[in-house]
């Protein structure tokens, strides 16, 4: 029976990531032509001015995720329960308090968010009106997003990643087709953008919300729930991983308002080209874990830690190896990708856009583990020691450029502080479970270390003998992964997950036959 169960988790892990993955590969391909047209469309500054108002709204509807975050486990150890189980009332509790979250946000980005746009973020002059607008778009596609969010908890826990395979590409799809549509006006393009950007999202949350109701009627049905606990146990388990996502929040957007203060929109605009860069290659680490993640969580729930935790050594491990794989001939043919993808592009891109996928190979190896600490239910550590530990990124990025160090330098204090943070999750999941440390460090930090060295000395040879022209860059691309890959699965892979991999390979090569 337990093989069985085993069996079909696998099968459905196994279906789910491939469905992401379809999704991923057409969604990185539409969203590479829309940046560029993009970029053309706006200019350098107003495309800078548009992701640094953005990145400061996105601060506070990270809060939001915060709380999908706990909906989604809470639904999970619901579903464990089988018939005894409520997930309704946990729908309905995260609605409500995601409805009061986001009349506490509109009032703080409508005061003090307001203030901060006029009177110290640093806007080209003649701009200020046309960042208004975008601000207050912004706002409003936020707290609808912020409201719609148990949505998405619901579908994440039921596991039905084909809904978001559709809805991300329509998505890509709108926006592609607006950021063509923004040649036709005269008028300001800047607030056009803002504007139709807001109705696509609210078309899409829509989307949601009727996806939701036609296929999970009586968990999405939403009713005032009287149950005073109920909301406690959801906001204490959100409040103690507050502190973490605010440190991310100031991790990622923080550092984009700092860049902002001393640098200019101009290297927001680096900023926002790499993050775009580091999106699409982590988006297939995502699509992985979040198939995985529901399996981590159920799985823990059931009383099968040690099944739990081989889910959390091979989903660190393979998602660094998927990170990794994509990241390497983009780290080497950074010049020659920007050139092709966007012609023109901002001074500091090219640093910018190595030290972040750098950056996204250090924070994928700790991914699994947040999840199995969030699966614990126990926060209270983790919350004030990891999120103490990112809180750091901000000040001392600001100390950076304050004492006049280049703008790259916020990537460097990143990668460090996550570094550390790595080793620190691991000993708070040891206090909490019982693990052994040496566990992770033997399979996961040993096989990603044996194959990185050798993989990246391996390209470095073979791109330092090859002279720069497409067509020795498109070969370098195929031999990069192929001694990635090569070395993925004679050093980094145990022989019972090579067997795993071949068999997974067999079974989609049968399928697409």
């Amino acid at each position: 029976m337990a093989h069985k169960i085993s069996a079909s988790s696998n099968k459905r892990l196994a279906k789910n990531t491939i469905l992401l993955y379809m999704r991923t590969v057409v969604v990185m391909i539409i969203s590479i032509f829309t940046s560029r047209v993009i970029l053309q469309s706006l200019g350098i500054d107003d495309y800078g001015t548009y992701h640094v108002i953005g990145g400061f709204v996105a601060m506070f509807s990270m809060l939001g995720g915060t709380l999908v975050t706990a909906t989604q486990r809470f639904i999970n150890v619901e579903l464990g329960k089988k018939e005894d189980g409520n997930p309704n009332e946990v729908f309905c509790t995260a609605m409500g308090i995601h409805i009061a979250l986001a009349a506490v946000l509109l009032l703080a980005l409508e005061t003090f968010g307001l203030w901060f746009l006029n009177c110290k973020m640093n806007i080209p002059e003649g701009r200020m009106f046309a960042a208004n607008v975008v601000f207050q778009c912004s706002i409003l596609a936020f707290l609808l997003n912020i409201i719609c969010m148990p949505y998405n908890a619901i579908i994440i826990a039921y596991e039905r990643m084909k809904a978001f395979a559709y809805i991300s590409l329509y998505d890509v799809i709108v926006k592609l087709l607006i950021s063509y549509a923004l040649f036709m006006f005269l008028y300001d393009r800047l607030i056009i953008y803002a504007v139709l950007l807001l109705v696509l999202a609210i078309s899409e949350r829509s989307i949601y919300s009727i996806y939701c109701r036609k296929n999970f009627p009586e968990e999405s049905k939403f009713r005032i729930v009287r149950d005073k606990q109920a909301y406690i146990r959801q906001t204490s388990f959100a409040g103690y991983t507050f502190l973490g996502s605010f440190a991310a929040i100031l991790s990622n957007h923080g550092v984009n308002i700092v860049l902002n203060l001393f640098c200019g929109v101009a290297v927001n605009a680096a900023h926002a080209i790499s993050m775009q860069v580091f999106h699409a290659v982590s988006k297939f680490v995502n699509d992985f874990t979040v198939a995985l993640n529901p399996q981590i969580v159920k799985t823990y729930a059931a009383g099968e830690l040690d099944k739990s935790m081989e889910l959390v050594y091979r989903g660190a491990k393979f998602s660094y190896y998927l990170m990794f794989l994509f990241s390497v001939p983009i780290i080497f043919l950074t010049p020659e990708i920007l050139k092709l993808w966007l012609g023109h592009y901002p001074e500091y891109t090219i640093i910018f856009v190595r030290l972040t996928l750098i950056y996204g190979l250090v924070t994928v190896l700790s991914k699994t583990l947040t999840t199995q600490i969030l699966a614990t239910g126990i926060m209270r550590t983790n919350a004030f020691i990891i999120g103490g530990l990112r809180i750091l990124i901000l000040p001392l990025s600001y100390l950076v450029l304050w004492l006049g160090y280049e703008a790259y330098m916020v990537y460097y204090v990143m990668i460090v502080i996550d570094g550390i943070s790595i080793f620190t999750r691991l000993f708070i999941l040891k206090s909490i479970t019982g693990v052994r440390i040496m566990g992770y460090v033997k399979n996961v930090l040993l096989p990603v270390m044996f194959v990185s060295i050798p993989s990246v000395v391996s390209c470095y040879i073979v791109w330092k003998l090859m002279p720069s022209t497409m067509l020795y860059d498109a070969l370098f691309i195929f031999a990069s992964l192929g001694v990635c890959t090569m070395l993925i699965a004679t050093i980094g892979m145990s022989l019972a997950e090579r067997q795993m991999a071949m068999s997974g390979l067999r079974k989609i090569a049968r399928k697409v036959n």
